[in-house]
Protein backbone atom coordinates (compact mmCIF):
# COMPACT_ATOMS: atom_id res chain seq x y z
CA UNK A 1 0.00 0.00 0.00
CA UNK A 2 1.10 3.67 -0.61
CA UNK A 3 2.30 6.08 1.45
CA UNK A 4 -1.33 8.62 1.74
CA UNK A 5 -1.15 12.20 2.18
CA UNK A 6 -3.56 13.12 4.94
CA UNK A 7 -4.99 15.84 7.04
CA UNK A 8 -3.98 17.20 10.37
CA UNK A 9 -7.35 15.55 11.60
CA UNK A 10 -5.65 11.69 10.48
CA UNK A 11 -2.61 12.67 12.23
CA UNK A 12 -4.49 13.05 15.96
CA UNK A 13 -6.48 9.49 15.09
CA UNK A 14 -3.02 7.97 14.20
CA UNK A 15 -1.07 8.81 17.30
CA UNK A 16 -4.39 8.52 19.17
CA UNK A 17 -4.25 5.00 17.96
CA UNK A 18 -0.57 3.60 18.27
CA UNK A 19 -0.60 5.19 21.88
CA UNK A 20 -3.43 2.87 22.68
CA UNK A 21 -1.77 0.10 21.05
CA UNK A 22 1.25 0.44 23.02
CA UNK A 23 -0.54 1.29 26.30
CA UNK A 24 -0.18 -1.77 28.47
CA UNK A 25 -2.94 -4.35 27.50
CA UNK A 26 -3.54 -6.87 30.51
CA UNK A 27 -1.40 -9.77 28.89
CA UNK A 28 1.33 -7.65 28.99
CA UNK A 29 0.92 -6.46 32.29
CA UNK A 30 -0.07 -10.09 33.69
CA UNK A 31 3.24 -11.60 31.94
CA UNK A 32 5.63 -8.75 33.51
CA UNK A 33 3.54 -9.56 37.03
CA UNK A 34 4.16 -13.55 36.93
CA UNK A 35 7.55 -12.72 35.93
CA UNK A 36 8.12 -10.42 38.85
CA UNK A 37 6.96 -12.62 41.20
CA UNK A 38 8.68 -15.80 39.81
CA UNK A 39 11.82 -13.63 40.57
CA UNK A 40 11.35 -12.48 44.23
CA UNK A 41 10.38 -15.72 44.75
CA UNK A 42 13.46 -17.50 43.00
CA UNK A 43 15.90 -14.79 42.15
CA UNK A 44 18.58 -15.79 39.48
CA UNK A 45 16.57 -19.29 38.94
CA UNK A 46 13.52 -17.62 38.14
CA UNK A 47 15.72 -14.63 35.59
CA UNK A 48 17.49 -17.99 34.22
CA UNK A 49 14.68 -19.56 33.55
CA UNK A 50 13.33 -16.39 31.65
CA UNK A 51 16.67 -15.76 29.45
CA UNK A 52 16.45 -19.14 28.23
CA UNK A 53 12.69 -19.02 26.83
CA UNK A 54 13.57 -15.26 25.55
CA UNK A 55 17.40 -15.32 24.32
CA UNK A 56 19.74 -17.96 24.60
CA UNK A 57 18.31 -21.39 25.40
CA UNK A 58 21.89 -23.27 26.63
CA UNK A 59 22.22 -19.99 29.02
CA UNK A 60 24.09 -20.64 32.67
CA UNK A 61 24.04 -19.44 35.63
CA UNK A 62 27.17 -18.57 35.33
CA UNK A 63 26.37 -16.63 32.28
CA UNK A 64 23.89 -13.97 33.90
CA UNK A 65 26.70 -12.11 35.77
CA UNK A 66 29.75 -9.73 33.63
CA UNK A 67 31.80 -8.30 36.38
CA UNK A 68 34.47 -5.59 35.81
CA UNK A 69 37.14 -7.54 34.55
CA UNK A 70 34.73 -9.65 32.18
CA UNK A 71 33.97 -6.53 30.93
CA UNK A 72 37.55 -5.27 30.13
CA UNK A 73 38.48 -8.56 28.74
CA UNK A 74 35.32 -8.10 26.07
CA UNK A 75 36.27 -4.83 25.81
CA UNK A 76 39.65 -5.12 24.33
CA UNK A 77 38.22 -7.13 20.76
CA UNK A 78 36.33 -3.80 20.06
CA UNK A 79 37.90 -2.18 17.22
CA UNK A 80 39.77 0.78 17.37
CA UNK A 81 37.75 2.85 15.04
CA UNK A 82 34.48 2.21 16.88
CA UNK A 83 36.77 3.01 20.53
CA UNK A 84 37.51 6.03 19.13
CA UNK A 85 33.71 6.87 18.31
CA UNK A 86 32.38 5.71 21.39
CA UNK A 87 35.53 8.04 22.97
CA UNK A 88 33.98 11.07 21.23
CA UNK A 89 30.39 10.04 22.32
CA UNK A 90 31.26 9.92 25.59
CA UNK A 91 33.43 13.11 25.90
CA UNK A 92 30.48 15.32 24.26
CA UNK A 93 28.20 13.68 26.41
CA UNK A 94 30.64 14.08 29.88
CA UNK A 95 30.69 17.98 28.40
CA UNK A 96 26.95 18.56 28.00
CA UNK A 97 25.67 16.96 31.35
CA UNK A 98 28.30 18.24 33.36
CA UNK A 99 26.65 21.67 33.06
CA UNK A 100 23.65 19.99 35.22
CA UNK A 101 25.49 18.94 37.99
CA UNK A 102 22.84 20.39 40.61
CA UNK A 103 23.95 22.83 43.40
CA UNK A 104 22.82 23.08 47.06
CA UNK A 105 20.24 26.02 47.50
CA UNK A 106 20.37 28.06 50.55
CA UNK A 107 17.73 30.78 52.12
CA UNK A 108 20.29 32.47 55.06
CA UNK A 109 18.48 34.50 57.86
CA UNK A 110 19.20 35.83 60.95
CA UNK A 111 16.42 33.32 62.71
CA UNK A 112 16.91 30.38 59.92
CA UNK A 113 18.74 28.72 57.55
CA UNK A 114 17.12 26.68 54.90
CA UNK A 115 18.81 24.58 53.04
CA UNK A 116 18.51 21.87 49.93
CA UNK A 117 20.53 19.41 49.59
CA UNK A 118 21.67 17.51 46.55
CA UNK A 119 22.79 13.95 47.53
CA UNK A 120 23.57 10.72 45.05
CA UNK A 121 21.84 8.00 45.05
CA UNK A 122 23.35 5.14 46.51
CA UNK A 123 22.77 1.60 43.66
CA UNK A 124 21.19 2.67 40.64
CA UNK A 125 20.27 -0.44 38.01
CA UNK A 126 20.14 0.72 34.25
CA UNK A 127 18.16 -0.92 31.29
CA UNK A 128 20.26 -1.07 28.13
CA UNK A 129 18.24 -2.54 25.74
CA UNK A 130 19.59 -4.89 22.53
CA UNK A 131 18.79 -5.12 18.90
CA UNK A 132 20.63 -7.41 16.82
CA UNK A 133 23.30 -5.97 18.83
CA UNK A 134 24.47 -4.21 21.87
CA UNK A 135 23.46 -0.36 22.41
CA UNK A 136 26.62 0.55 23.49
CA UNK A 137 25.21 4.65 23.32
CA UNK A 138 22.66 4.12 25.31
CA UNK A 139 24.61 2.49 28.50
CA UNK A 140 26.67 5.80 27.68
CA UNK A 141 23.36 7.98 27.74
CA UNK A 142 22.54 6.10 31.43
CA UNK A 143 26.37 5.67 32.92
CA UNK A 144 27.40 9.35 32.25
CA UNK A 145 24.94 11.41 34.05
CA UNK A 146 25.02 8.65 37.04
CA UNK A 147 28.54 9.05 37.20
CA UNK A 148 28.13 12.65 37.47
CA UNK A 149 25.85 12.72 39.95
CA UNK A 150 28.11 10.76 42.07
CA UNK A 151 26.48 7.50 42.28
CA UNK A 152 28.39 4.78 44.23
CA UNK A 153 27.13 2.12 42.24
CA UNK A 154 25.90 1.61 38.82
CA UNK A 155 24.44 -1.83 37.49
CA UNK A 156 23.49 -2.49 33.97
CA UNK A 157 20.70 -5.10 32.62
CA UNK A 158 20.47 -5.84 28.89
CA UNK A 159 19.49 -9.05 27.43
CA UNK A 160 21.79 -12.06 26.71
CA UNK A 161 22.79 -12.20 22.75
CA UNK A 162 21.86 -15.65 21.59
CA UNK A 163 25.49 -16.73 21.01
CA UNK A 164 26.21 -15.81 24.84
CA UNK A 165 28.75 -13.69 23.77
CA UNK A 166 29.73 -10.33 25.35
CA UNK A 167 29.38 -7.24 22.85
CA UNK A 168 32.66 -5.89 22.85
CA UNK A 169 31.16 -2.17 22.18
CA UNK A 170 28.64 -2.22 25.16
CA UNK A 171 31.46 -4.03 27.34
CA UNK A 172 33.68 -0.94 26.38
CA UNK A 173 31.25 1.92 27.06
CA UNK A 174 30.14 -0.23 30.57
CA UNK A 175 34.13 0.15 31.33
CA UNK A 176 33.99 3.49 30.18
CA UNK A 177 31.57 4.45 32.71
CA UNK A 178 32.87 2.75 35.36
CA UNK A 179 29.93 0.26 35.59
CA UNK A 180 30.05 -2.28 38.53
CA UNK A 181 29.29 -4.91 36.42
CA UNK A 182 26.52 -6.31 33.37
CA UNK A 183 23.55 -8.24 34.71
CA UNK A 184 22.44 -10.12 31.11
CA UNK A 185 18.90 -10.04 31.54
CA UNK A 186 16.28 -7.91 29.74
CA UNK A 187 12.63 -7.66 29.96
CA UNK A 188 10.54 -8.01 32.60
CA UNK A 189 13.34 -10.14 34.37
CA UNK A 190 15.95 -7.87 34.61
CA UNK A 191 13.94 -5.23 36.07
CA UNK A 192 12.58 -7.64 38.76
CA UNK A 193 15.96 -8.66 39.43
CA UNK A 194 17.45 -4.76 40.09
CA UNK A 195 13.95 -4.17 42.15
CA UNK A 196 14.15 -7.30 44.35
CA UNK A 197 17.36 -8.23 44.10
CA UNK A 198 18.97 -11.82 44.01
CA UNK A 199 22.25 -13.78 44.85
CA UNK A 200 24.05 -12.18 42.33
CA UNK A 201 22.49 -8.30 42.77
CA UNK A 202 21.47 -6.80 45.60
CA UNK A 203 18.47 -4.40 44.93
CA UNK A 204 18.59 -1.07 43.43
CA UNK A 205 17.59 2.55 44.68
CA UNK A 206 16.22 3.33 40.88
CA UNK A 207 15.86 2.24 37.61
CA UNK A 208 16.42 4.19 34.48
CA UNK A 209 16.83 3.71 31.04
CA UNK A 210 14.11 2.19 28.04
CA UNK A 211 13.27 -1.60 26.98
CA UNK A 212 10.37 -3.36 25.27
CA UNK A 213 7.12 -3.28 26.30
CA UNK A 214 7.66 -5.80 29.61
CA UNK A 215 10.29 -3.66 30.79
CA UNK A 216 8.51 -0.86 30.83
CA UNK A 217 5.29 -2.54 32.31
CA UNK A 218 7.60 -4.14 34.90
CA UNK A 219 9.26 -0.23 35.78
CA UNK A 220 5.71 0.57 36.49
CA UNK A 221 4.88 -2.51 38.36
CA UNK A 222 7.73 -2.29 40.95
CA UNK A 223 7.52 2.07 40.65
CA UNK A 224 5.73 1.58 44.41
CA UNK A 225 9.10 0.02 45.66
CA UNK A 226 11.72 1.61 43.77
CA UNK A 227 12.57 4.79 41.90
CA UNK A 228 12.08 4.97 37.98
CA UNK A 229 12.79 7.66 35.55
CA UNK A 230 9.95 7.19 33.16
CA UNK A 231 7.96 4.79 31.46
CA UNK A 232 9.40 4.46 27.59
CA UNK A 233 6.89 3.68 25.13
CA UNK A 234 7.98 3.27 21.33
CA UNK A 235 9.63 5.97 19.63
CA UNK A 236 8.40 8.72 18.01
CA UNK A 237 8.96 11.39 15.35
CA UNK A 238 7.23 14.67 14.16
CA UNK A 239 9.44 16.76 11.42
CA UNK A 240 7.87 20.23 10.78
CA UNK A 241 9.41 21.26 7.16
CA UNK A 242 8.45 23.53 4.86
CA UNK A 243 9.05 23.79 0.84
CA UNK A 244 12.32 24.98 1.46
CA UNK A 245 13.35 21.69 3.23
CA UNK A 246 15.63 19.49 1.96
CA UNK A 247 13.44 16.19 0.82
CA UNK A 248 16.81 13.72 1.08
CA UNK A 249 17.53 14.74 4.70
CA UNK A 250 13.78 14.20 5.48
CA UNK A 251 13.32 11.19 4.17
CA UNK A 252 16.37 9.94 5.75
CA UNK A 253 15.20 11.01 9.08
CA UNK A 254 11.82 9.71 8.90
CA UNK A 255 13.48 6.15 7.92
CA UNK A 256 16.17 6.69 10.49
CA UNK A 257 13.30 6.77 12.83
CA UNK A 258 11.41 3.83 11.43
CA UNK A 259 13.51 1.48 11.62
CA UNK A 260 13.69 1.35 15.30
CA UNK A 261 12.10 -1.78 17.03
CA UNK A 262 9.03 -1.75 18.60
CA UNK A 263 6.73 0.03 16.77
CA UNK A 264 7.84 3.50 16.53
CA UNK A 265 6.24 6.39 14.27
CA UNK A 266 7.64 9.16 12.07
CA UNK A 267 5.42 11.90 10.95
CA UNK A 268 6.02 14.75 8.57
CA UNK A 269 4.02 17.63 8.76
CA UNK A 270 4.26 19.95 6.12
CA UNK A 271 2.22 23.10 4.09
CA UNK A 272 4.45 21.65 1.05
CA UNK A 273 2.69 19.76 -1.12
CA UNK A 274 5.83 19.71 -3.52
CA UNK A 275 8.01 18.69 -0.59
CA UNK A 276 5.17 15.82 0.72
CA UNK A 277 4.41 14.38 -2.94
CA UNK A 278 8.65 14.32 -3.10
CA UNK A 279 8.62 12.14 0.42
CA UNK A 280 5.92 9.99 -0.69
CA UNK A 281 7.24 8.41 -3.77
CA UNK A 282 10.55 7.84 -2.35
CA UNK A 283 9.12 6.20 0.68
CA UNK A 284 7.11 4.03 -1.37
CA UNK A 285 10.28 3.11 -3.36
CA UNK A 286 12.24 2.25 -0.26
CA UNK A 287 9.43 0.40 1.15
CA UNK A 288 10.63 -1.35 4.10
CA UNK A 289 9.28 1.15 6.94
CA UNK A 290 6.58 2.84 5.49
CA UNK A 291 4.18 1.52 7.50
CA UNK A 292 5.81 3.50 10.46
CA UNK A 293 5.81 6.72 7.77
CA UNK A 294 2.96 9.31 7.45
CA UNK A 295 2.68 12.10 6.02
CA UNK A 296 0.26 15.00 6.61
CA UNK A 297 -0.77 17.86 4.65
CA UNK A 298 -1.08 21.56 7.22
CA UNK A 299 -2.47 24.70 5.71
CA UNK A 300 0.53 26.76 7.71
CA UNK A 301 3.98 25.77 9.26
CA UNK A 302 2.31 27.62 12.27
CA UNK A 303 -0.59 24.64 12.40
CA UNK A 304 2.26 22.27 11.52
CA UNK A 305 3.77 23.71 14.65
CA UNK A 306 0.92 23.59 16.90
CA UNK A 307 -0.41 19.70 15.58
CA UNK A 308 2.70 18.83 16.68
CA UNK A 309 2.84 19.98 20.08
CA UNK A 310 -0.39 18.16 20.32
CA UNK A 311 1.04 15.13 19.59
CA UNK A 312 4.10 15.69 22.07
CA UNK A 313 6.43 13.78 20.63
CA UNK A 314 9.39 11.99 21.72
CA UNK A 315 11.74 14.11 19.19
CA UNK A 316 11.00 17.15 16.98
CA UNK A 317 12.37 18.26 13.94
CA UNK A 318 12.01 21.82 12.51
CA UNK A 319 13.39 21.08 9.13
CA UNK A 320 13.99 24.14 6.60
CA UNK A 321 14.69 27.60 7.34
CA UNK A 322 11.27 28.68 7.62
CA UNK A 323 10.52 26.05 9.85
CA UNK A 324 13.88 26.22 12.10
CA UNK A 325 12.55 30.07 12.84
CA UNK A 326 9.57 28.82 15.17
CA UNK A 327 12.05 27.02 17.60
CA UNK A 328 11.34 30.12 20.12
CA UNK A 329 7.62 28.45 20.22
CA UNK A 330 8.42 24.86 19.89
CA UNK A 331 7.29 22.80 23.24
CA UNK A 332 6.17 19.74 24.54
CA UNK A 333 8.88 17.35 22.81
CA UNK A 334 11.23 15.45 24.29
CA UNK A 335 14.06 17.17 22.62
CA UNK A 336 14.04 19.55 19.61
CA UNK A 337 16.16 20.04 16.63
CA UNK A 338 16.95 22.83 14.91
CA UNK A 339 17.21 23.17 10.82
CA UNK A 340 17.73 20.86 8.16
CA UNK A 341 21.53 19.91 8.81
CA UNK A 342 20.69 18.82 12.76
CA UNK A 343 19.83 15.31 12.01
CA UNK A 344 17.80 13.48 15.02
CA UNK A 345 20.52 10.74 14.71
CA UNK A 346 23.16 13.06 16.65
CA UNK A 347 20.86 13.26 19.26
CA UNK A 348 21.35 9.71 18.86
CA UNK A 349 25.20 9.68 19.44
CA UNK A 350 27.28 12.29 19.29
CA UNK A 351 25.27 15.54 20.21
CA UNK A 352 25.75 15.52 23.87
CA UNK A 353 22.26 15.63 24.66
CA UNK A 354 20.54 12.58 26.24
CA UNK A 355 18.45 10.21 23.92
CA UNK A 356 16.15 8.38 27.22
CA UNK A 357 13.02 10.51 26.24
CA UNK A 358 9.76 11.06 27.29
CA UNK A 359 7.74 9.42 24.79
CA UNK A 360 4.20 8.59 24.12
CA UNK A 361 2.59 11.94 24.95
CA UNK A 362 4.56 12.20 28.89
CA UNK A 363 6.82 15.51 26.79
CA UNK A 364 4.06 17.27 28.25
CA UNK A 365 5.31 17.08 31.10
CA UNK A 366 8.47 14.59 31.67
CA UNK A 367 11.48 15.83 30.45
CA UNK A 368 15.21 13.90 29.03
CA UNK A 369 17.34 11.88 31.28
CA UNK A 370 19.68 14.11 33.13
CA UNK A 371 22.31 14.28 36.21
CA UNK A 372 19.13 15.43 38.58
CA UNK A 373 17.51 11.76 38.05
CA UNK A 374 20.22 10.12 39.89
CA UNK A 375 20.53 12.75 42.52
CA UNK A 376 17.75 13.17 45.55
CA UNK A 377 17.16 15.97 47.79
CA UNK A 378 17.18 16.56 51.36
CA UNK A 379 15.96 19.84 53.51
CA UNK A 380 18.07 20.91 56.47
CA UNK A 381 16.55 23.40 58.34
CA UNK A 382 18.80 25.24 61.41
CA UNK A 383 17.98 27.53 63.59
CA UNK A 384 20.10 30.25 64.17
CA UNK A 385 18.96 33.00 66.11
CA UNK A 386 15.76 34.79 67.89
CA UNK A 387 12.65 32.71 66.58
CA UNK A 388 10.03 35.01 68.30
CA UNK A 389 8.68 36.06 65.25
CA UNK A 390 8.79 32.63 62.57
CA UNK A 391 7.42 31.10 65.86
CA UNK A 392 4.40 33.13 66.63
CA UNK A 393 3.53 33.11 62.97
CA UNK A 394 3.73 29.28 62.50
CA UNK A 395 2.09 28.99 65.89
CA UNK A 396 -0.84 30.92 64.48
CA UNK A 397 -1.33 28.98 61.31
CA UNK A 398 -1.45 25.33 63.45
CA UNK A 399 -3.90 26.28 65.96
CA UNK A 400 -6.07 27.62 62.99
CA UNK A 401 -5.43 23.97 61.42
CA UNK A 402 -6.15 22.80 65.01
CA UNK A 403 -2.55 20.88 65.83
CA UNK A 404 -2.14 22.17 69.17
CA UNK A 405 1.19 20.67 70.13
CA UNK A 406 2.79 21.97 66.90
CA UNK A 407 1.97 25.21 67.88
CA UNK A 408 3.57 24.66 71.25
CA UNK A 409 6.44 23.34 70.04
CA UNK A 410 7.47 26.22 67.78
CA UNK A 411 6.31 28.29 71.16
CA UNK A 412 8.67 26.36 72.94
CA UNK A 413 12.08 27.58 70.70
CA UNK A 414 10.48 31.29 70.47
Amino acid sequence: MSVRIRDLAALRREVTRRRSAAAFDGATLDAARATLVAVAKRGDAAVLASVRAFDRPRATAADLWAGPSDLRRAARACPADLRDAIDVAHGRIAAFHARQVPKAVVLRGAAMWTTLVPQPLRRVGACVPRGARGYPSTALMVGVPARLAGVAELVLASPMPKDGALDPALAYAAVKVEAAGLYRAGGAAGVAALAYGTKTLAPVDKIVGPGNAYTTAAKWLVSAMVGIDGLQGPSELAIVAGGDADPAGVVLDLEAQAEHGGGPYAALISDSAGLLAIVAVVVDQLGANRGNIGLFRAPSLAAALAAAIEFAPEHLNLAGPKAARLAPKARNAGAVFVGTRSAVAFGDYVAGSNHVLPTGGSARWASPLRVDDFVRWTTRVEARGSLTRLAAAGATVARYEDMPFHAASMELRG
